[in-house]
């Protein structure tokens, strides 16, 4: 096999995976489309803002279009002041909502995390005991540190940047499109090679990401078991065994680190060849047209310039989405949680009286494995016990 196979060891498949449940993907979807319906109305505002700022942008390529237009049609009215004037306009209006759309989309951000994190934390109490104790704290200290520091950048940057370059192909498609049809299809030419490289990537990256969360969280579970139970460990020697398991943990873990990596390094050079094939067919194929008198030179001009404006959008969706495959992995272990039934209890057993008596019972968090044995109690009412 050409390049970096994946670990045979998968720490987050259910035969080997001894943790709190993964959200499914619709559970996720629900989640996020919950959290979106909180904020419609920064949303819709974001996006407004964002068009906005796109559209100043297309001024400076339609402006510069039009006067090469006018110089080789030999026009001696080429009306520069005008040109610039409106030029200069464009880019205060750009400049003035570029900063909208940043500090909108930072503040959309910071809301939906502080969402998901309240939520997070008001069913992580209400968990069953039992549930936690097969888990372990490792895992769940994992999704309280790790998966919400990784969803803090998801959330400030990956969503309200996806919405942004989103907004932003699509109104640079459609000013091509009108300004000269022929161009938007030479921008299809790239998108074989771009859909192949995509479609390779994301069918092997979710999957991936998920078990090198899964691979972290048992390193961590590893770690905090080892610490909080350090006396135990060395009053019964068990140090070196401890060791031995962290460290396999880690060499696990690593191992889909470096296969993630590898997945990346395969993607990004397809995105950097899609750019260099999405201008050169536009020049290309408008250099032919304008050749034959089919298209005028400023159209190819602001065909050009709006082709090589698209590579930053084109680039941010892809950068962000990536980004977006570990907060997913994140979001669906944060609100997978959810998907815990609380511990309803005995509805038959009601106390008869105000005394509290217990003989020779036993306790344990899951069954089969007591942790207390043949415990007998007697506290009078009025009494009080400190335990």
């Amino acid at each position: 096999m050409i390049g970096v196979a994946p670990p045979a060891y998968d720490p987050a498949a259910p035969t080997t995976a001894d943790t709190l449940p993964v959200g499914a993907p619709s559970t996720v979807r629900a989640y996020v489309g919950e959290l979106l319906r909180r904020h419609r109305r920064a949303f819709v505002l974001l996006v407004t803002v964002n068009t906005v700022s796109v559209l100043a942008s297309m001024a400076g390529p339609w402006l510069l279009g039009d006067l090469v237009e006018r110089v080789s049609d030999g026009t001696r009215e080429l009306r520069l002041g005008t040109t610039v004037t409106l030029f200069v306009l464009a880019l205060a209006v750009q400049a003035v909502f570029v900063r909208e759309v940043r500090l909108r989309g930072a503040m959309l951000g910071e809301r939906m995390l502080a969402d998901l994190r309240e939520d997070f934390l008001v069913r992580s109490v209400g968990l069953p005991p039992g549930v936690l104790e097969r888990a372990g704290t490792g895992d769940l200290l994992s999704r309280i540190t790790t998966d919400i520091d990784r969803l803090a950048n998801a959330m400030r940057e990956a969503v309200p940047q996806l919405a942004i370059g989103v907004v932003w192909v699509v109104l640079l498609l459609g000013g091509l499109v009108v300004t000269a049809p022929p161009l938007g299809a030479a921008v299809l030419l790239a998108l074989p090679l771009l859909v192949v490289g995509c479609r390779w990537y994301f069918r092997r990256a979710p999957s991936a990401y998920r078990s090198e969360a899964a691979g972290y969280a048992a390193v961590a579970a590893a770690l905090a078991e080892t610490v909080d139970a350090g006396r135990t460990v060395e009053a019964h020697r068990l140090g070196e065994r401890r060791i031995a398991l962290s460290e396999r943990r880690i060499k696990e873990w690593t191992a889909w680190e470096r296969y993630t990596l590898w997945l990346r390094s395969v993607l990004f050079p397809v995105v950097n060849i899609t750019h260099v094939t999405v201008l050169a067919s536009v020049l290309m194929v408008g250099g032919v047209f304008v050749l034959q008198g089919w298209l005028g030179v400023g159209q190819l001009t602001t065909g050009a310039l709006i082709a090589q404006m698209l590579v930053d959008p084109v680039g941010l969706i892809l950068r962000w989405y990536d980004e977006l495959q570990v907060a997913q992995v994140s979001i669906a272990r944060l609100v997978g949680v959810r998907d815990i039934e609380p511990d309803a209890g005995d509805a038959s057993l009601a106390p008869d009286g105000r005394k509290v008596h217990a003989d020779q019972v036993h306790f344990g968090y899951r069954e089969g494995v007591d942790v207390l044995r043949k415990v007998s109690l007697e506290v009078e009412p009025g009494t009080r016990l400190a335990l």
